[in-house]
């Protein structure tokens, strides 16, 4: 197993990405510590997990809320001493052109993906300094590196939170911790449901959660010392 006698907290677990990576790490043995807005959701992937034999725990964990990151990050530590992994993974996306974003969509955007990711990491690099060891992931996307039309609040917060990860990745060097950003192209998780059918044709031509997740966890295994900065996904 990989990441046996690992902790690992992963954001946005409960859907997509994040969940896909919580059943990969737990496979690999990892404790995962399952974080998100809604304990139901979260439930789920836990009892998924456990099913298999592996090792889950849930947080209610709202990462625009800091005092909620704080106590949570605080909560964990106290129980198990120690976060090995970080996986930033929550994101919201509301697609729309400098002519119809709103103000509103624009800041939430912005709160959760790039606000969000820097709380978490905020609180947990502290730790992660003190036990000379880490792996910090911040889950950012293809529009990065390629920008199209339509998406300039989600693209405005990813460019946000990928040089966010970039100056954290130069902060934390020679302190034994890894910061990698990962570059997904477009993946077929729930992000998309409300702009297109479980069934769309598109759906197919995006990669799987399952595809990132493992990505996910070749970052995981960077040791600090390799320097790596960035990872990409592509079909």
């Amino acid at each position: 197993m990989l990441l046996k006698n690992k902790t690992a907290l992963i954001t946005g677990a409960s859907s997509g990405i994040g969940r896909a990576t919580a059943l990969l790490f737990a496979k690999e043995g990892a404790l995962v510590i399952l974080t998100a807005r809604h304990l139901y959701e979260l439930k789920i992937v836990e009892t998924e997990i456990k099913n298999n034999n592996g090792k889950a725990e849930s947080f209610v964990m709202d990462i625009t809320n800091r005092e909620q990151v704080k106590n949570t990050i605080n909560e964990i530590i106290k129980k198990h001493n120690k976060i090995d992994i970080l996986v930033n993974s929550a994101g919201i996306v509301v697609w729309g052109s400098i002519m119809d974003c709103t103000y509103k969509d624009f800041d939430e955007q912005v709160q959760l993906n790039l606000t969000g990711s820097f709380n978490v990491v905020k609180e947990i690099s502290p730790y992660m300094i003190r036990q000379k060891s880490g792996s910090i992931i911040n889950i950012i996307t293809s529009t990065v590196k390629k920008t199209k039309a339509g998406r300039v609040a989600y693209a405005a917060s990813k460019y946000g939170q990928a040089g966010l990860s970039n100056a954290v990745h130069e902060d934390l060097k020679g302190k034994g911790i890894s910061v990698v950003a990962i570059y997904p192209n477009k993946t077929d998780t729930p992000i998309h449901d409300p702009y297109m059918s479980k069934d769309d044709p598109r759906r197919k031509t995006m990669i799987k959660p399952e595809q990132v997740a493992k990505v996910i966890l070749e970052a995981a295994l960077i040791p600090a010392s390799r320097d790596i900065k960035e990872l990409a996904v592509n079909p």
